[in-house]
């Protein structure tokens, strides 16, 4: 293994530490932290999305309990009733609640289809949801990204984002901005099925 090689698995692992053990969801942030404890400024040497997600899943098969299932569950239930209230927008699942590695501090990230982002605020109103509304980046091609409304709010301990995109993007998923791959999204029959399994 060349020495590039082993800086990035330790920055893998040390990545994957950071997000199961402080609740970091943020790929980037998590590379940029344990870049920075190493003392380590190539970017050459960043792993990728894909490679700390195969160090949270050993991490958590080692060091992970009852508890961490438990809380996927929990997440993953939760996420569908926030997908039934929001299933006129054509509800996606996508991250770590889909993808299996979240903790109980990982946030659920759903996508809405929508041209009119009022439309999910007056659904909150009506149901008394306090929200916060801030921005969220996704790529859509390889050249550049776009920000789009994010709707955050509390379901119990658990913390809801909804991304609002427009319509004509339903079946153009997003990119991961660090491997330029689609990113995985679930409806809510598909998250039925996962839930079931």
């Amino acid at each position: 293994m060349g020495n590039t090689q082993q800086i990035k698995q330790r920055l893998a692992v040390e990545s994957a530490r950071l997000m199961s053990e402080e609740g970091i969801d943020d790929f980037q942030y998590a590379r940029k932290k344990a870049a920075q404890q190493f003392g380590i400024a190539d970017t050459f040497a960043y792993p990728s999305n894909e490679e700390i997600i195969t160090e949270i899943k050993l991490h958590q098969a080692i060091y992970g309990s009852a508890g961490q299932t438990r809380a996927l569950h929990e997440l993953r239930h939760t996420a569908l009733n926030a997908m039934r209230l929001f299933r006129d927008f054509s509800p996606r699942l996508t991250g770590s609640v889909l993808e299996g590695y979240a903790g109980e501090n990982s946030r659920i990230e759903i996508h809405l289809f929508t041209d009119a982002a009022e439309d999910i605020a007056v659904i909150l109103m009506e149901h008394a949801i306090p929200y916060r509304l801030t921005e969220n980046k996704l790529n859509f091609n390889k050249k550049s990204s776009k920000s789009f409304p994010k709707f955050q709010f509390f379901a119990g301990d658990y913390q809801i984002n909804l991304t609002v995109i427009p319509n004509r993007q339903l079946n153009n998923s997003p990119l991961n901005p660090f491997d330029g791959h689609s990113i995985q999204r679930a409806s809510i029959k598909q998250l039925e099925k996962l839930l079931q399994a």
